[in-house]
């Protein structure tokens, strides 16, 4: 309720003294208690104030006589207050209390600002007397875990009204219920706002009357969603609790600027835990994705109470997007459990794995929500990034992909591939001369990991695609690139051409395998035929090892052996050949093959 101060002051000495004692409580002692004693000469709770005082006090209590017998906290706070009811037996209570207060030099600014008034010279005492927002407490309601000034006071009030004012709107139909099946009357009034701590305000709504184009949908307003009145207020709490401050990396967390994730159970656990830490919360960027899901997924399990229905039984995710300043819109919604979380995270990091090995180091399991950054940087050919300032596919991408098993992925296929053609010569270069220090490398590994995510999702395991035609021609390629780069590095002093031959050769065996293969065995014979008697040399020079030779010249035979038994390749490669491709291109040659090196020195002709 807004009272007044106590006492009005007027005289700007006076103001300025009250200034300095409020900054400075130090300086209160018995003689400075003794003038703020003298000041108190003007009351301020004249005849205008009181008026308005006993229409809060008393009219307004009378008016809600009918919510106390609906709400017992009310009726415990109403009857705690009745003795108040007398403007000044509440003026003397709280001047005892301001001056117990400055006796104690406590609180002293909060003191003074409720005995005076600090008014302006000349104003009309009975207009001019200012506004104190003062809430009523009852030390019963404190007990009874519901203080006044609580969240759970004032919704418990708005659905008692709300329910009143419902019910004085006059019987209804039996059968007219709201979505969550409670007895429902249309009601004109907008629906409840909420202001959320991740950057933006929402506003709970149905199709609005004014956006004509939602029409189309049939129904409009409370036909399209029909929701009562203590529901919209349950809903209106709930948003607001899980959107606070307190619950951010808990319950919600900013994907982008304009984007937020929530997360959480349908029953609260009795140990707080973190429900966004699965998917990636900014506190926690040491834990891989492998560590943090199997930890969330034992908490949750682990918290099961055998007794009763457990909080890990259901969770349900959404993600609000502020797509303008009046329009918010749910962009992605699931309902999941622990079981179903766990088996999600486990086959994402199957397909992480579904790789083979790399010289540029073992890629790392992809982190969900680092997925759309892979699609959305475009690259140059140099390996240089083009932009990363358009983002057409959302952050939440990783999200369905790691939760929707039975999601379409040929359009993320797709728009990895066209990174990889653009990108495969430059790689390629890197690859034939050992250069593992570039910065491209990182984004490559998150890169190969997606394609192995997207392979494992098409059901294309490492061990099956790495016996496959695609698979073995990149490595032909690099098998191709290596004894191109040797040669190099032998015949022409280090003097490296821009594309090795291999690489000049990717994105045409991409498109037209069959005609590329034969255009790679033509260029290939000079180098071929020089390793076949460079092997021989015994040279050991660094760079410059004829054994090098040896093996590279046996690599291409055994690759070649075995594509000639495979090769069932139509006239070009589908996105998920070109996948294979490039994964074959980058990868390590086998284990098996680079312990027998040197034993291949003496190969015969």
């Amino acid at each position: 309720m807004n009272l007044a101060s106590l006492y009005r002051v007027t005289e700007d000495p006076i103001k300025k003294e009250l200034n300095e004692i409020a900054d400075h409580p130090e300086k209160l002692n018995c003689e400075t208690l003794e003038k703020i004693k003298g000041w108190c000469t003007e009351y301020n709770w004249g005849k205008k104030f009181q008026g308005k005082y006993k229409i809060s006090m008393e009219n307004t209590v009378a008016e809600l006589q009918t919510a106390a017998a609906r709400f017992e906290p009310l009726q415990i706070l109403i009857d705690e207050t009745k003795c108040f009811s007398d403007a000044s037996r509440l003026h003397k209570e709280l001047e005892s209390v301001v001056w117990k207060m400055l006796s104690q030099r406590e609180h002293v600014k909060l003191a003074l600002a409720v005995l005076f008034y600090q008014g302006k010279s000349g104003a009309d005492a009975a207009d001019d007397y200012g506004s104190l927002s003062v809430a009523l407490e009852s030390a019963k309601l404190i007990e009874a875990g519901i203080p006044a000034v609580s969240d759970k006071f004032v919704t418990g009030l708005n659905v008692c009204l709300l329910e009143m004012d419902f019910s004085q709107q006059g019987e209804q139909e039996a059968n007219d219920v709201d979505a969550f099946g409670n007895p429902f009357q249309a009601i004109e009034e907008p629906m409840p706002g909420v202001k959320l701590a991740g950057g933006f305000d929402v506003t709970i709504r149905t199709m609005f009357k004014e956006q004509y184009c939602q029409n189309r949908y049939g129904k409009i307003e409370n036909a399209s969603y029909p929701i009562s009145p203590s529901m919209r207020v349950k809903l209106q709490a709930s948003l607001e609790w899980i959107g606070k401050e307190e619950q951010r990396d808990k319950t919600w967390m900013n994907l982008e600027k304009n984007e937020i994730l929530f997360v959480y159970p349908f029953r609260m656990p009795q140990v707080p835990i973190s429900f966004t830490n699965f998917f990636g919360s900014s506190k926690n960027l040491e834990e891989s994705f492998t560590t943090r899901s199997e930890k969330f997924v034992q908490e949750l399990i682990k918290s099961k109470d055998p007794e009763v229905d457990s909080q890990a039984k259901w969770i349900q995710i959404f993600i609000l997007r502020k797509i303008d300043k009046a329009r918010t819109k749910v962009v992605y919604t699931r309902q999941t459990n622990p079981y179903e979380l766990e088996a999600c995270s486990e086959a994402w990091n199957c397909g992480c794995k579904n790789l083979p090995r790399f010289p540029f180091g073992e890629p790392v399991v992809l982190e969900p929500l680092d997925t759309s950054d892979v699609l959305n940087r475009f690259w140059k050919a140099n390996g240089e990034m083009a932009t990363d300032r358009f983002h057409p596919v959302p952050r939440y991408r990783g999200l369905e992909l790691l939760l929707e098993p039975t999601l379409p992925v040929t359009a993320d296929l797709h728009t990895v591939l066209e990174k990889t053609e653009l990108l495969s010569p430059f790689l390629g270069n890197l690859c034939a001369k050992d250069n593992w220090n570039h910065s491209i490398w990182k984004h490559v590994k998150n890169m190969v990991s997606l394609l192995g995510i997207l392979l494992y999702r098409e059901d294309i395991r490492k061990e099956d695609y790495m016996e496959n035609v695609p698979y073995l021609y990149g490595q032909l390629l690099k098998t191709a690139d290596e004894l191109h780069a040797l040669y190099c590095n032998v015949v022409r002093k280090g003097d490296f051409p821009p594309q090795f031959l291999g690489s000049g050769l990717y994105r045409n065996a991409s498109e037209t395998p069959a005609r590329t293969l034969n255009i790679l065995s033509q260029r290939i014979m000079p180098y071929y035929a020089w390793a076949k008697s460079y092997r021989y040399k015994e040279r050991t020079e660094p760079g410059k090892e004829s054994w090098r030779a040896a093996w590279l010249y046996h690599q291409f035979e055994r690759i070649m052996n075995q594509l000639r038994e495979k090769w069932t390749v139509p006239s070009r490669f589908d996105e998920e050949e070109k996948a294979q491709l490039f994964i074959g291109y980058l990868a390590a040659f086998p284990k098996k093959e680079e312990s027998t090196i040197n034993e291949e020195v003496g190969i015969d002709e």
